[in-house]
């Protein structure tokens, strides 16, 4: 961890945006078990809990190439500050869901919340090539951010889950709510200029929109790049968390503890996959390729253990392994498209990214909730499900690094 802490002693602007990280993804974690408890409170429908969940998700797709384009013409982090601060107002707002009649309520601010996340996502991912220096910097400042989401789904979904169980789904709101505050502070305090200021398109909104997804198509490595992380999402592991909480493993309030237990697996899973994969990689730019390959591997190993799961340590485990491997392939493919792409297109081509990978977030959230609660399979047949239908993305990167893996073969056009 020596190299992780001289990076932020070295790259004050990277620093703060990764305090600000810090404290608003504890309280991500926070706010995730809160909802869950008071739509599960208030309702009796595992779509109950696709629909929050599809409400967090969905909304980066519908503004989320829009957001990428504003990344692109407007200074990244004043919109950052701004989403922060709309952010904390909204999440104050889950208050009033106090009984069934409000329940509507907490998928309209869910969504609310999501639209201002759709646009600081994208300015956060365009904004750290600047704070940073050379691809080796680049590279560690992406693992480190994938440790800190880890971790804080580990300690926070831990924490959130002790914090909601003696306080309540309230105060654990009112907690988010103000890391997101804290969050804008950081933000406010980093030390950045577009590099794009000076070169970017004049032709309006839907004009830029469009270069931007030209700029994608005329490059197939670029493309497929955009849609690793989308390929991971075939069945949604937070929703097997939900229902094995609530049915099958119901300790603490509500099934509070079981949740922070398997989230907090998620996140120390989400923590090994970077730093084992680097192992392999030796943090050479050129073998991320490989690193994905390994990523795609172990989700259908992870659903597996789902799937058998004969206890709460073992689904703990099978869900570990799972992020494990969506973890690596989050961290490599951003790296590979922040150091592929041009400043001045990065926050269209990672709202694309993020569309992508929420649209297929959204319809695998749905279609688990649709086949657990209409069809009425039972949750651990579904990792078995999952796991057959999770090879064909190790298939599909296969084929990918065949054609793409000799330098001399780019595959790509100049537009």
């Amino acid at each position: 961890m020596k190299e992780y802490l001289e990076l932020l002693k070295k790259r004050p602007g990277y620093r703060n945006l990764w305090l600000a990280s810090l404290v608003s993804l504890l309280g991500d974690w926070f706010n995730t078990i809160a909802s869950m408890m008071i739509v599960n409170r208030y309702t009796e429908t595992d779509l109950a809990i696709s629909w929050i969940l599809i409400a967090r998700t969905l909304p980066r797709f519908i503004v989320g190439l829009w957001a990428g384009v504003l990344a692109d013409r407007v200074n990244r982090k004043t919109i950052m500050v701004a989403a922060d601060l709309i952010r904390a107002g909204i999440v104050a707002s889950f208050l009033l869901v106090d009984r069934p009649e409000r329940v509507w309520l907490i998928y309209f601010l869910t969504s609310a919340q999501f639209v201002m996340a759709s646009f600081f996502e994208p300015a956060s991912s365009a904004i750290l090539p600047g704070l940073v220096r050379g691809s080796q910097e680049l590279l560690k400042a992406n693992v480190l951010g994938s440790i800190t989401w880890s971790v804080m789904l580990t300690l926070g979904a831990a924490l959130g889950g002790v914090f909601a169980g003696l306080f309540g789904a309230q105060a654990a709101l009112v907690a988010d709510s103000l890391t997101f505050i804290c969050s804008a502070i950081f933000v406010s305090r980093i030390s950045y200029r577009n590099l794009s200021d000076l070169a970017v398109e004049s032709g309006g909104g839907f004009s830029d929109l469009l270069v931007g997804l030209r700029y994608v198509t005329a490059r197939p490595k670029t493309a497929v790049l955009t849609l690793v992380k989308t390929f991971g999402q075939i069945g949604s592991s937070d929703i097997i968390i939900a229902v094995f909480a609530e049915r099958y493993f119901p300790y603490g309030q509500e099934g509070a503890t079981s949740l922070g237990i398997m989230f907090g697996a998620a996140g120390l899973g989400a923590v090994l996959g970077p730093l084992l994969a680097n192992r392999s990689t030796k943090g050479d730019p050129s073998a991320l390729g490989r690193g994905i390959q390994a990523g795609y591997v172990l989700i259908p190993i992870g659903w597996v253990l789902i799937g058998w799961s004969p206890n709460l340590w073992v689904a703990s485990l099978g869900i570990l392994v799972r992020l494990m491997g969506g973890s690596i392939n989050w961290t490599y493919s951003n790296v590979l498209i922040q150091t592929q792409v041009t400043d001045k297109f990065l926050g269209r081509v990672f709202a694309l990214d993020l569309a992508m990978f929420t649209l297929a977030t959204s319809t695998s959230i749905f279609l688990t909730g649709y086949l657990l609660d209409t069809i009425e399979i039972s949750a651990r047949n579904l990792g078995w499900i999952f796991s057959i239908g999770s090879l064909l993305p190790v298939v599909l990167w296969w084929f990918y690094e065949l054609k793409y893996s000799n330098p001399a073969v780019e595959g790509e056009m100049v537009p």
